[in-house]
């Protein structure tokens, strides 16, 4: 049986409440915020009438702020986004869903966000979003009947501990911000596939920005298995063959080009910055000439990350990351990142590495100079794993 809250199955209460929020929104409502449109954003509310009525003004003043009826006319998106972004519309799932499947492990993070402007990273978003919103709307013209949502199949081959880097967690942080409050029920299902063993490290990174209903639309599909459920939701002729269909291109490509974006690395012809720092968020330390500073973290969970950004005042630091299962034993020490010199007084360093094993993972930064003392500017975290999801894989 279908779920309540949709127009013709509403329990006598969500009648109500809908006939309620048209009252207190009269004054803004026009033809196209139909039934449907107005029961997408009492469900992402629970049907709680204040916090409904305040989600929709917001989205109003947003959208008229932001010129969103008219971005995909008069918005061009950065030649980065063109070539290297990942993703296509494949057609319909068998329930007549319009079907998204995204190979986010081959987007080149860092890449990506040196080569948008801060202007591009915010319209960039809100591109994507009515794009995906737009998709859905036409299939449901095309198709004679209102179909809510699309289907999302998030491919995660290729995803390691270089997608835990702030500012790539940060833009797609954003996107979904910008989805969750603004196009709330765009996604009916997120299939999630392929997940490697640092994924339950990162969707801790995004959970606090997803909305518990859609949480409830994510399901982890396990390795030997995910194929048949694709195909249980959808045609063999639909799905490219790399995703367990038939399709190829007429080239034979099995990814179907045609179609996807298939990301890569981004050249640096194409940046348009060379650093991204958080200052307000860098802790202090003063390291004495000659000297050295020892930082401990401690590891608790497997396949969890160390992420670490670091600058200093003035000229070069020496920066190493050892792991040691016993903290007192100096002799049974895996080096994790060899010591090297870093030249990070302008353009600040950093980076994620894997921390796989229980332990203490020893952070040390030597000053090089002989007579001057160095102020060491540094965020470091240990990322850990969502029980949750990591039992799920």
């Amino acid at each position: 049986m279908a779920a309540t809250g949709r127009v013709g199955n509403l329990t006598k209460d969500q009648e109500a409440k809908l006939a309620q929020l048209k009252e207190a929104l009269k004054d803004v409502l026009k033809d196209k915020h139909t039934d449907h449109h107005l029961l997408r954003f009492l469900r992402a509310r629970s049907f709680n009438l204040k916090k409904t009525e305040e989600m929709f003004r917001e989205d109003l003043k947003w959208r008229a702020e932001n010129k969103i009826s008219t971005i995909l006319q008069d918005y061009k998106p950065p030649e980065v986004y063109e070539k290297h972004w990942v993703g296509g519309k494949i057609g319909n799932d068998k329930e007549g869903h319009v079907v998204i499947i995204n190979p986010i492990g081959h987007v080149d993070p860092r890449g990506f966000v040196y080569s948008v402007t801060a202007d591009d990273a915010q319209k960039l978003g809100m591109y994507i979003a009515q794009e995906l919103y737009n998709h859905a709307k036409a299939n449901s013209k095309e198709q004679g009947r209102y179909i809510e949502g699309m289907t999302l199949i998030m491919d995660l081959e290729g995803l390691t501990a270089e997608y835990l880097w702030r500012p790539g967690i940060r833009m797609f942080t954003d996107l979904t911000a910008t989805l969750e409050q603004h196009y709330p029920e765009t996604i009916k299902t997120i299939y999630i596939i392929r997940a490697p063993a640092i994924f339950p490290v990162a969707y801790n990174l995004v959970k606090p920005f997803l909305q518990e209903y859609t949480r409830k639309k994510i399901q982890v599909l396990k390795s030997g298995t995910w194929e048949k459920v694709l195909l249980e939701k959808i045609d063999a002729s639909v799905l490219p063959k790399h995703w367990g269909g038939t399709r190829v291109d007429p080239d034979g490509n099995p990814k179907c080009p045609s179609v996807m974006k298939l990301g890569g690395k981004v050249p640096e012809s194409m940046y348009v910055k060379n650093h991204f720092t958080d200052e307000e968020n860098l802790t202090k330390l003063s390291i004495p000439a000659g000297g050295a500073k020892n930082l401990k973290y401690e590891v608790r969970w497997p396949n969890s990350a160390i992420r670490y950004q670091f600058k200093t005042d003035e000229g070069e630091i020496i920066f190493g990351i050892e792991y040691r299962k016993n903290p007192n034993d100096k002799k049974d020490v895996d080096v994790i990142f060899a010591p090297q010199k870093m030249f990070c007084n302008i353009t600040p360093a950093d980076g994620e590495v894997d921390a796989n094993r229980l332990g203490i993972y020893l952070i040390r930064f030597e000053n090089p100079a002989k007579m001057t003392a160095k102020t060491l500017s540094y965020s470091i975290e240990v990322l850990e794993v969502d029980e949750e999801e990591a039992d799920k894989l």
